[in-house]
């Protein structure tokens, strides 16, 4: 479902928290710049913004860029999950951190076969392993970051569900900016607790296995 939440209640929101309702201290445009910075900390820190994408990875090459990606490819920040087709059948790869990745799984050089695993390197690349021996289909759950709001492009494509901690974010921006480093801390605080308020509301509502039992 679309977002109902805009850029001016993002400012409406901030200026309360910062005793600004008739805007003498902040700008509207400055407010923007330090949303914008507060909705993709909220993305960083909690992951909300996902994309389901597809692609392909090619016979003997085993490094690929985020930037190549299909869909929205320049938002892509992050790749959680990546599942390789084969035949009819559907291959989470494992995940490896790079130097477990490279000890265990790139020792033999020419060794080509199906993937069974992927790295992340750095913010933009990821490696999969063993090189694969064909082209495979491959499809990956990825966080996005959100597009920037200005006044021309002024919907949030955030669920609203995951909205209300940007607005102490930005107002945590506005007060170190203004060198009141306790009132910045104070804010950051309360955009923690609501960050983590939250995660718990859409986590706990679901069972993982309706059929276990705890004995």
């Amino acid at each position: 479902m679309p977002s109902t939440v805009t850029l001016s209640d993002y400012i409406t929101q901030t200026r309360r928290l910062l005793h600004d309702a008739n805007g003498n201290f902040y700008s509207d445009a400055e407010l923007t710049d330090y949303i914008n910075e507060a909705r993709n900390r909220l993305i960083r820190d909690t992951g909300a913004l996902r994309s389901y994408q597809t692609s392909t990875v090619t016979t003997n090459q085993e490094l690929y860029s985020i930037g190549t990606l299909p869909n929205v490819s320049d938002l892509t920040m992050d790749i959680l999950n990546i599942n390789l087709i084969w035949g009819n059948t559907r291959i989470p790869l494992r995940y490896l951190p790079w130097t477990q990745f490279n000890a265990e799984l790139r020792f033999w050089q020419n060794y080509v076969g199906r993937p069974i695993a992927f790295s992340m390197y750095g913010p933009s690349s990821f490696y999969i392993s063993p090189v694969p021996d064909q082209d495979y289909a491959i499809e990956m759950d990825t966080v996005l970051m959100p597009t920037t709001l200005t006044n021309t492009s002024p919907n949030e494509t955030i669920d609203d569900s995951y909205t209300s901690p940007v607005a102490y974010y930005a107002a945590s921006v506005a007060k170190y900016k203004e060198q009141s480093y306790g009132e910045s801390e104070i804010f950051k605080q309360e955009y923690i607790k609501k960050v983590q308020n939250v995660l718990v509301g859409t986590m706990t509502r679901r069972m993982p296995n309706p059929y276990s039992t705890p004995y």
